[in-house]
């Protein structure tokens, strides 16, 4: 899916573009060869919209600049609802994380195609990404500090057991009380 720099800084392109357009909040993301992961919260009923939107342009330009036909993405995108109270901290290290379990690289800021480096303030930050919203689930106190508790916890071994989670094909990650909640307040697709 990304050969090149060129393919990952267009569909970076692309991913912004979408994200701003439908109004989503990404509070992280990593581009990887062969797929893709996005924290994302909508504002409003469009996400499978968005990813389709973003997965077809994508898809195009790929195809015709690669001189291929057909699809570039295999099936339909997996999502979850995430309970941010016990799940989302556990989420936000999966995503940033998995160039290094890949062993693409050996430490998250070494992936440029992540938001880890934004998180933690050492590159630019992309137009679409909530860098604020993924920090302040470390406190109230300035951003260098948080910076500096996100990368902590990002360096901490994962609790196994929420990783399995997070790769299953459950709809609802979270603690009982918030999936039953969810489960009587939402239609799962």
């Amino acid at each position: 899916m990304f050969l090149d720099d060129r393919d990952y800084r267009q569909f970076m392109y692309l991913l912004s573009k979408t994200l701003i357009e439908c109004k989503i909040a990404c509070w992280n993301f990593c581009v990887m060869p062969n797929h893709y992961h996005a924290t994302l919260q909508p504002t409003l009923p469009n996400l499978s919209e968005a990813v389709r939107r973003l997965n077809s342009s994508y898809a195009q330009w790929w195809n015709k600049r690669h001189n291929r036909v057909g699809h570039v993405f295999q099936g339909r995108f997996k999502d979850q609802i995430v309970d941010r109270d016990g799940y989302l901290l556990t989420l936000t290290r999966y995503v940033v994380m998995n160039p290094v379990r890949a062993k693409l690289v050996q430490s998250p800021d070494a992936w440029t195609w992540s938001s880890y480096r934004a998180t933690v303030g050492t590159c630019h930050s992309p137009a679409f990404l909530a860098t604020a919203r993924t920090l302040n689930l470390f406190g109230s106190d300035e951003s260098k500090i948080l910076q500096s508790r996100f990368a902590a916890f990002v360096g901490e071994a994962p609790d196994e057991i929420e990783v399995d989670l997070i790769r299953s094909n459950e709809k609802i990650l979270g603690a009982k009380e918030f999936r039953e909640h969810l489960a009587g307040a939402v239609t799962l697709v």
